[in-house]
């Protein structure tokens, strides 16, 4: 289990408020979800290019949210900054990309792309990520430090072949270094090599397991 922490920060009064929440596996909308998505991200969202590590950094960037929160120090709705990050990361790592988008009643096809190896998520732990953010933080003192490095590495993955409202599931599994894919009862090898290529290219990738080096 991982442990996902949760910061409110009034814009007004710089007041601060924290929360942490357990998870077995993490959600993350894809960019074309984020009708205020960055520059970046919506220009690969356009070319169809998204990748693991940019739909990892919107889900853990600062966002101003739409609605006033209250805030207990000004005593009332005030306009409010909101950031998840990751202040345990687990041993094995569970990434869910949502696919399914019920409100526009479709899937997102898009091909997101996924490294086998060396995926780092030091840089989405709280003391890294959450540097700077606050609305009134006056100090502005710069660190030249670098995130520590938290590497995983691919060991399974599951597609989704199909439509919202059809299709069917099939899993790849690394065992050793050969990869295999599980289709209902049928176990078979993938591809040529051992496989890891077809793994990282193919169709509908919706669940990503990692393990951590």
């Amino acid at each position: 289990m991982g442990t996902l922490r949760s910061v409110l920060i009034c814009q007004k009064c710089g007041c601060k408020r924290t929360q942490t929440e357990s998870f077995s596996n993490v959600s993350l909308p894809l960019a074309k979800e984020f009708p205020t998505a960055n520059k970046e991200a919506r220009s690969s969202t356009r070319r169809g290019k998204i990748s693991v590590q940019s739909v990892l950094n919107h889900f853990t960037r600062p966002e101003i949210l739409a609605d006033p929160v209250y805030c207990p120090s000004c005593n009332s709705k005030t306009k409010t900054m909101k950031q998840h990050t990751f202040s345990k990361l687990p041993e094995v790592l569970c990434l869910h990309l949502k696919r399914f988008d019920a409100a526009a009643n479709k899937k997102i096809t898009d091909f997101v792309a996924f490294p086998a190896y060396d995926l780092d998520m030091g840089m989405h732990l709280p003391h890294w990520r959450e540097r700077g953010i606050e609305a009134k933080d006056k100090s502005n003192r710069e660190c030249s430090a670098e995130s520590p490095k938290v590497l995983y590495n691919l060991f399974g993955t599951v597609n989704h072949k199909g439509t919202l409202h059809q299709g069917h599931y099939v899993a790849n599994v690394k065992c050793g270094n050969r990869w295999y894919s599980c289709n209902d009862a049928f176990v078979t090898t993938v591809g040529k090599g051992n496989g890891e290529k077809e793994v990282l290219t193919s169709e509908g990738a919706y669940i990503l397991f990692y393990i951590k080096k």
